[in-house]
């Protein structure tokens, strides 16, 4: 009876331990973690000529409640130290660039850091969005920068996909682009990034 009662012990302080550990290794987790996956072959022009996507994934910790909060969070990281377009044409040789934000989960770090590709990760409850830079099909010197984020509107069950929307930060084609969207915050937002940093756009 005495036993019974050691192991039980034992157990219960084994899970006890054990939660505290999960609980503080997710919250101590560093703000932002950088995955740099760099350039890979694109493959919806593959056979025709060499031309990459660059991509770069970043597991955020604490990622905003509020969507416009989340939008301006990945502005804000990708000015800091993401590829500004200037050195994407500078290459030549890069089509597509993708910058995406994910929330810093058990599952996802499995799934960037330790390139478990097996790990299911619910893009519905960890992706966040995303920011891209590609040529404009229908001008093709000319780029444009966009950003997308997770609605969140899908069941949580459904592992295919989420749904996104895109949002255009900056497009060549227009000269006068920022100023016939002078009152959309977020556009205003990166273009004042812009002024203050690097250029980027």
């Amino acid at each position: 009876m005495r036993y019974k009662k050691t192991v039980r012990l034992i157990l219960i302080s084994v899970i006890i331990v054990g939660s505290i550990g999960l609980f503080y290794s997710n919250v101590l987790q560093p703000p932002f973690i950088h995955i740099t996956d760099g350039k890979d072959l694109d493959i919806n022009r593959r056979g025709r000529d060499s031309t990459y996507i660059y991509t770069e994934e970043i597991l955020v910790a604490h990622p905003p409640k509020d969507t416009l909060e989340r939008m301006k969070m990945m502005i804000n990281y990708y000015d800091t130290a993401g590829v500004s377009l200037a050195d994407l044409k500078k290459q030549g040789d890069i089509t597509y660039y993708f910058m995406g934000f994910s929330k810093n989960t058990c599952a996802t770090r499995k799934f960037h850091l330790e390139k478990q590709r097996n790990v299911e990760c619910n893009s519905n409850e960890t992706y966040i969005g995303a920011i891209c830079i590609a040529p404009i099909k229908e001008s093709p010197d000319k780029w444009k920068i966009s950003i997308s984020y997770n609605l969140g509107t899908e069941p949580d069950a459904d592992y295919i996909g989420c749904k996104t929307k895109d949002y255009i930060l900056y497009d060549e084609r227009d000269s006068n682009f920022y100023e016939k969207h002078k009152d959309d915050e977020i556009v205003r937002y990166y273009r004042e990034l812009r002024t203050k940093t690097t250029y980027k756009g």
